[in-house]
């Protein structure tokens, strides 16, 4: 049931007409006092808030007068409808007739709202000038002295103006049964409507309000002006209100010094947000932003938002848990791979045309050219850029221990196993992109099994029976012809066509031109920034670069590059420094030269050595000897990767003991 109180309104007949409502209308009428006592009105208002009244009716002239003790709760005033008009005026005709004033045609309706009815009809029917101008009760004598001067003759008002309007010359004119005869049941009608729908807005105002505080944000609303109107437990909290309800009405600026008034105005004017403000209050340093509130009209307050660091660091480590978990992610895109020359820009275009169907790619190219750069960015640039993107070095694991891994195990499958079992890494990949370098490395058993997901589209565990449903994207990748290993039995026919739907060659850096250069301006780039060093290359030193034949690719680039900014004593790297430098790679600072080789600088011992493989096995010896059996180690050396040692290692049958 709604509260309505009456302030300054009741007589017979409207007590009367309440009553009436009252038996139509869910509401209870409560009577005030009739006062014009400053000090009663304002105790009669505040007991309408401790009351919790839903609304205060009153009449047209007290209006601006209760609002000027800023009411908490909704004030309604009674209009005067057309037809309370035509009264009030139909009276003041009798009255001018009766006091000898009929020829007083003039007339100045003093009403504090603006009359909803056209004045030009209430002329006609009475045949009346009449004029509804802005009224209050600061209005000056001046203001009445104005409207005698251009002839009005008349204004209809309350008694407190009676005296300026006489002292103006003019005739005031008040009637006292005006309520008597105001009909305000609509009014109490309106009211009660808009009491309802301001209830119903107050009970979405305290769900939002309770949604914000479950933010571990401090948030809060500010209007116009930049003072607070609703905000979250948080805020009280991180900006330091006592009690409930102390923020409402205060300028933020002065609740938090740290933003300055300007900076809120301008938020408020211009539309423009304030972002990523690190600042410090009450104890906590956070990171606050404050977003204008854009509506069609324009802006509309704002909306502003604290997050401590600690908060900040939090939600970092959870993404980083989650999203980052076990590295399965894409990192880099097209625009990350380095390179102008044609041959690079064709290749790029074409992944881009590949990445946007779910067919199996093949992809081809030397160690070290980035294969695993273009799987990631196809990956990136397709509808699966939001899913897993798993990566696995098929030649860097055992057999037995790179199927467990790609298919997953259930508990007690073999010795060692994990208690729950093991997801794959193809269910992991679920939705995603699962790419498989090194893909000539896997034994037949594991091409049998993985040619078995490929056309089934399921997984099965090892030690199950269950078929798992996935949907995965896969790449594969090789630096060594398919075709020819299907050819010599060492690779499943059925697999590699299976494989083979979608083939890109990524070229050799060697066959890239000018790309050299530019991929190692970026690396001396970057390495000089993080050695703190200020690096150029002179022509000469480029010349050098050009000609060189970098066999492992732009992994070996980057790995020369590393090293020549660590070494250079100058600004400016020369082509005798280049020369320096390549005649030492992958010899570190062992005196004997032919005592071990670079891999791709291995022909240019060959003619000391029967064959190129006896020189790379010689080679791979040496370096292992020398790190004392160390495979990260001896890898830099000899300028490979990790896992292509370990190939190679098996390839020469070289003794693990190393």
């Amino acid at each position: 049931m709604f509260k309505i109180y009456f302030l300054n309104l009741f007589n017979e007949v409207m007590i009367e007409q309440t009553r009436n409502l009252e038996k139509l209308i869910d509401f209870k009428m409560y009577l005030g006092v009739n006062t014009k006592n400053p000090e009663e009105m304002e105790n009669q208002i505040r007991w309408t808030e401790r009351e919790k009244m839903d609304a205060v009716i009153c009449s047209w002239e007290d209006y601006e007068w209760i609002m000027s003790y800023k009411p908490l709760i909704p004030v309604y005033p009674v209009r005067i409808t057309a037809y309370d008009t035509s009264v009030i005026l139909h009276t003041l005709k009798k009255h001018l007739k009766q006091k000898g004033l009929e020829h007083y045609r003039k007339v100045i309706l003093g009403t504090y709202l603006p009359i909803n009815v056209r004045l030009d009809i209430l002329e006609e029917m009475f045949d009346l000038e009449l004029v509804n101008p802005p009224w209050d009760d600061e209005l000056s004598q001046s203001y009445f002295d104005s409207y005698a001067k251009e002839g009005y003759q008349v204004v209809v008002c309350s008694p407190q103006f009676a005296e300026k309007v006489r002292n103006s010359g003019m005739y005031p004119f008040h009637d006292v049964r005006v309520n008597e005869y105001i009909d305000f049941s609509q009014d109490i009608k309106q009211v009660i409507q808009q009491v309802a729908t301001g209830n119903q807005l107050q009970k979405t105002l305290e769900e939002l309000k309770n949604m914000l505080n479950y933010s571990f944000e401090a948030i809060c609303i500010l209007d116009n002006e930049g003072r607070v109107t609703v905000y979250n437990e948080k805020t009280e909290q991180m900006f330091g209100a006592n009690n409930s309800g102390e923020y409402a009405g205060q300028y933020f600026y002065e609740l938090v010094p740290a933003v300055s008034k300007d900076e809120i105005n301008e938020v408020l004017k211009t539309g423009k947000s304030f972002y990523s403000r690190i600042i410090s209050t009450n104890n906590y340093v956070g990171m606050l932003n404050i977003t204008p509130n854009h509506q069609e009209k324009g802006t509309n307050g704002a909306v502003v938002h604290f997050t401590t660091i600690q908060q900040i660091e939090k939600m970092e480590t959870q993404v980083k848990s989650e999203v980052y978990k076990k590295g399965h992610y894409a990192k880099y895109k097209f625009v990350d791979i380095l390179g102008d020359s044609e041959i690079m820009q064709k290749g790029k275009k074409l992944a881009e045309r590949f990445s946007k169907y779910n067919s199996n790619i093949l992809l081809y190219g030397e160690s070290g050219c980035g294969k695993e750069l273009f799987a990631q960015s196809i990956h990136n640039s397709s509808l699966r850029a939001n899913q897993p993107f798993v990566a696995v070095n098929c030649g860097s694991l055992p057999s037995n221990l790179l199927e467990s891994e790609l298919f997953g195990y259930v508990e007690g499958a073999f010795t060692g196993a994990l208690k729950k079992g093991k997801k794959g890494l193809f269910e992991i990949a679920h939705k995603g992109t699962i790419f498989l370098d090194e893909i000539s490395e896997m034994d037949s058993q594991g091409q049998t099994r993985l040619l078995r997901v490929l056309e089934e589209r399921c997984v099965m565990r090892i030690g199950d029976d269950k078929l798992i449903p996935i949907d995965v994207r896969v790449i594969a990748a090789s630096n060594k012809n398919l075709l020819k290993l299907v050819r010599e039995g060492k690779f499943r026919e059925d697999l590699y066509y299976r494989l083979n739907v979608l083939t890109l060659n990524v070229p050799p850096l060697r066959e890239r031109g000018e790309d050299i250069i530019l991929i190692a301006d970026a690396y001396i780039k970057k390495y000089g920034e993080q050695y703190s060093k200020y690096i150029v290359l002179s022509e000469g030193a480029k010349d050098q670069l050009r000609n060189y034949s970098w066999e492992g690719n732009v992994r070996q680039l980057r790995n020369f590059c590393e090293r020549l900014v660590i070494v250079a004593d100058a600004m400016e790297i020369t082509g005798s420094d280049i020369k320096e430098q390549l005649a030492v790679m992958g010899m570190a600072s062992y005196d004997n030269q032919d005592k071990y080789q670079n891999i791709q600088d291995i022909e240019e011992i060959s003619e000391n050595v029967n064959n190129i493989k006896e020189a790379e096995r010689i080679s791979i010896c040496n370096a292992l000897k020398e790190t004392k059996g160390n495979r990260e180690k001896a890898s830099k050396l000899l300028g490979i990767s990790k896992s292509t040692l370990w190939r190679k290692m098996k390839e020469y049958n070289i003794s693990e003991k190393f």
